[in-house]
């Protein structure tokens, strides 16, 4: 599935995903139980989340790097 099959129900769920990833409030309406629920059942939104927040986790562990003065490791 492509960006562009993406309906309009999986942008709101990515939305609130990416909102879910920076420690943001989800967006109106939509409960964390409305997020799990829908990543239960949608393999693309699933994946986007898994793909999300291994960018989140990759960049954060870089920062804490680059603030240490540790070297990077490599990927």
């Amino acid at each position: 599935m492509s960006w562009d099959d993406v309906g309009m129900q999986c942008i709101r769920y990515r939305t609130a995903i990416s909102a879910h990833a920076q420690h943001a409030p989800l967006p109106a309406g939509l409960s964390e139980q409305d997020l799990d629920t829908h990543l239960t059942t949608c393999l693309e939104c699933r994946r986007w989340s898994n793909r999300l927040r291994t960018l989140r986790e990759t960049t954060d562990d870089l920062l804490r790097r680059r603030r240490s003065g540790s070297p990077s490791k490599p990927v």
